[in-house]
């Protein structure tokens, strides 16, 4: 599957593009016979009339022609747009190479939150909590197995040691594998004042595709520590949302990481009943 940067990315591109239906050519092929039929009918006739009525044969075979010239044409002009847009928009990577990049590109995200963290690999804390949502403004769109994808993804890492909470977000860009924007914070559990979890809506959907279809289905989560500090990212999640004839909302271990964090602000509560300001 490897791919260079540039193929790689006009092969992304056009995945969310959609590849347009091939054109129905049967008017323009008819009216070609039409015309064909004229300019044989009309030669035919001129041979046989031994120069009588000549004028009106020939005017038969012009029409013909003109008939003709028209047509074929047109035929040529809509089979060229055609061809353009199936070239913008073909060839696409295919549902598997999509999935495969994604799994590369989290590895190296993996690699660059524990290097940004200084995360070392025999600690515990080096197996992160991951939340993969979409950019706000990426391209979407289900792929032939109806699944969603996204070009742009804001991945949340949280990695939990005994007493801090270590987090890593960045955006990612699926096309051209690199990370468009990152940052981390660090904190103790007992700054953590509120962990908020909300399902968004809106009367406009969050993204559209293929003009008239849209999804609306969208969560959101939100760490608050006593610093005035926020995290937030958006997500989907297939197992309150639903799924419609159009699309599949993607695989998400969303709410097993919110359970997960949940389970460790209990735990260090338990432990250190002083520790957090206010119970989650």
């Amino acid at each position: 599957m490897g791919k260079n940067k540039t193929e790689r990315e006009d092969l992304v591109k056009k995945y969310f593009l959609r590849t347009p239906s091939k054109p129905n050519y049967f008017w323009n092929f008819l009216w070609i016979t039409i015309s064909i039929i004229l300019i044989i009918i009309g030669v035919m006739m001129l041979q046989a009339s031994n120069g009588r009525n000549s004028d009106q044969f020939l005017i038969i075979v012009v029409a013909g022609l003109v008939f003709f010239i028209i047509s074929f044409f047109s035929f040529l002009a809509k089979r060229n747009r055609y061809r353009r847009a199936y070239n913008m928009t073909e060839p696409k990577a295919t549902d598997e190479q999509m999935d495969h990049w994604l799994d590369e590109g989290r590895e190296m995200i993996l690699k660059t939150a524990m290097k940004r963290l200084d995360v070392e690999d025999d600690d515990i804390s080096n197996i992160p909590l991951v939340i993969d949502g979409p950019d706000e403004k990426t391209s979407v769109r289900p792929g032939k197995d109806k699944i969603l994808r996204f070009r742009i993804h804001d991945m949340l890492l949280f990695f939990l040691t005994e007493h801090n909470v270590s987090t890593f977000q960045c955006f990612y860009d699926l096309g051209s594998n690199e990370i468009l924007e990152d940052g981390t914070k660090e904190f103790p559990y007992k700054d953590i004042t509120s962990l908020e979890t909300e399902t968004v809506k809106s009367d406009d959907p969050f993204y559209k595709f293929e003009k008239r279809k849209k999804i609306d289905e969208l969560k959101s989560l939100s760490l608050y520590t006593s610093g005035g500090n926020c995290i937030s990212i958006y997500y989907f999640d297939p197992e309150v949302s639903h799924n419609t004839e159009d699309y599949r909302l993607p695989p998400s271990d969303a709410e097993k990481t919110i359970k997960a964090i949940r389970k460790r602000l209990k735990e260090y509560k338990d432990k250190f009943s002083s520790g957090l300001q206010r119970p989650i």
